[in-house]
């Protein structure tokens, strides 16, 4: 029983991917297409950001995972990405938080940027897991996990790491990996944020987003935005400084 489970998993995550590739278009859904499995080289990046640590650490399965730790705040902000782009996709976003006091982190999953391994979305809660142990070794004691689509679903993943106090999901798609067993126990504040017209190939984004909403525990909100805008590009959105302020309030409640 356990078996097939599994494998009914793994194949409704492969096929939920070939519609994830298009995320927040209304035209036809690329089909994605898996990197080579060559170990890719932690480099350095050719301009470094001010206030910025380019940092590495590794998985429980041996894979080595680049980051940028962003500001000196006390609280940590730690940023899932997209299955259509990589960590820097959150830099903008992560050095706004510095500049309001907050620590941050944004990472590539493996396979992605500068990070080693292939891609592989049943794999990615390791390298989440991976970025809080790292977090939590550096001395942080209160870790908030954003996660913008398939970044939101990581993050719904891992909803019982130690040292996690708040969770902010910004259009995550359930798929099938996902149940109330992730939310129903959780004592820490939630945010939840999608569009009312959020739909990717064949999924309601926007009923996802209600449905973990619904099934957790007080605190909580939602928020929900009228449009069609999708994971990140709903803070480049009408409503991106409205969702900013959001963040940002739902964070000084935690700091």
């Amino acid at each position: 029983m356990w078996c097939r489970k599994l494998f009914q998993q793994r194949i409704g995550i492969a096929v939920t991917l070939l519609f994830l590739a298009g995320c927040g278009s209304p035209s036809p859904v690329a089909t994605f297409t898996p990197q080579p499995p060559t170990p890719m080289p932690i480099l350095p990046t050719s301009t470094p950001l001010p206030n910025a640590e380019e940092v590495v650490f590794t998985t429980d399965d041996g894979v080595q995972i680049a980051g940028t730790l962003f500001g000196q705040g006390t609280t940590v902000v730690v940023l899932a990405h997209m299955i259509t782009s990589g960590q820097t996709s959150w830099h903008p976003f992560a050095q706004t938080l510095a500049a309001q006091g907050y620590s941050a982190l944004a990472f590539d999953f493996r396979g992605y940027g500068q990070s080693e391994g292939t891609r592989d979305i049943d794999l990615y809660n390791k390298d989440l897991r991976a970025a809080m142990a790292f977090l939590r070794e550096r001395g942080f004691e209160r870790i908030v996990c954003i996660g913008a689509s398939m970044g939101g679903n990581i993050c719904g993943r891992v909803t019982h790491e130690p040292g996690l106090a708040g969770l902010v999901i910004i259009s995550g798609p359930l798929l099938v990996t996902l149940d109330e067993t992730n939310f129903t126990d959780l004592t820490y504040p939630k945010l939840f944020i999608v569009s009312d017209m959020d739909r990717v190939g064949g999924l309601d984004i926007t009923k996802d987003v209600q449905q973990m909403y619904d099934w957790s525990a007080d605190p909580k909100e939602i928020k929900v935005f009228s449009g069609r805008s999708h994971g990140i590009g709903m803070l480049s959105s009408e409503h991106g400084d409205e969702i900013r302020n959001l963040i940002m309030s739902f964070l000084a409640s935690i700091a």
